[in-house]
């Protein structure tokens, strides 16, 4: 694997693990399910959850520190 900034074969690949964002409308529905009071109980604990999280490799350069999704 060459790095396509510099084309170093110097590379070394690395797992990261992101957090998946919330989208505006998810937010914006749950701001409407509060107030209606049951259901907004249950977007409240939807929302309180967590977020979930997502492996994402890495490729980064070591002479020049360019760094790419594989």
């Amino acid at each position: 694997m060459t790095c396509p900034k510099c084309n170093s074969e110097n590379v070394q690949v690395q797992a990261v693990s992101e957090m998946k964002s919330r989208g505006c409308f998810t937010v914006l529905l749950y701001i409407i399910l509060l107030c209606i009071p049951i259901i907004g109980w249950i977007a409240l604990f939807m929302l309180l959850k967590g977020r979930k999280s997502k492996t994402v490799q890495y490729a980064v350069c070591q002479n020049c520190g360019h760094k790419w999704k594989v």
